[in-house]
C-alpha cells in the first residue's frame, strides 16, 4: 500500500518540541527507569550464574542460560537507553542556561 504524501504532514517544530519534552523529564523519573533496567539485568545475570553453578549440564541448564541472556540483555538495553537519556538531558540543561 503506497503512502499518500498529501496526507503525511512533516512538522519539524512539533517533532523538535516532542524531543525537548522527552529529554526535559525530571532526572528522578529517568533514574527510576535506569534502576529498573539495572535490576532486570541483575536478575538475568543471577539466572545465568544459578544455571552454571547449580544445574547439571542438560537441556534445562541451556534453557535457563538462554532465558538469563534474554532477560539480562533486555535489562541492559533499558538501562543504557535511560543512561543516554540522562546524558542528553544534562547536556540540554547546560546549554539552556
Amino acid at each position: 500500500m503506497p503512502i499518500n504524501r498529501a496526507r503525511v504532514s512533516y512538522n519539524w517544530t512539533s517533532f523538535k518540541q516532542l524531543l525537548l519534552t522527552h529529554y526535559s523529564a525530571p532526572q528522578a523519573k529517568i533514574f527510576k527507569v535506569f534502576r529498573n533496567g539495572a535490576i532486570i539485568f541483575g536478575v538475568g545475570f543471577s539466572l545465568i550464574f544459578y544455571a552454571q553453578s547449580s544445574v547439571s549440564p542438560s537441556l534445562q541448564q541451556e534453557l535457563l542460560v538462554g532465558a538469563g541472556i534474554l532477560i539480562g540483555g533486555f535489562g541492559f538495553i533499558v538501562a543504557m537507553t535511560a543512561q543516554i537519556r540522562m546524558l542528553i538531558s544534562r547536556i540540554l540543561h547546560i546549554f539552556r542556561k
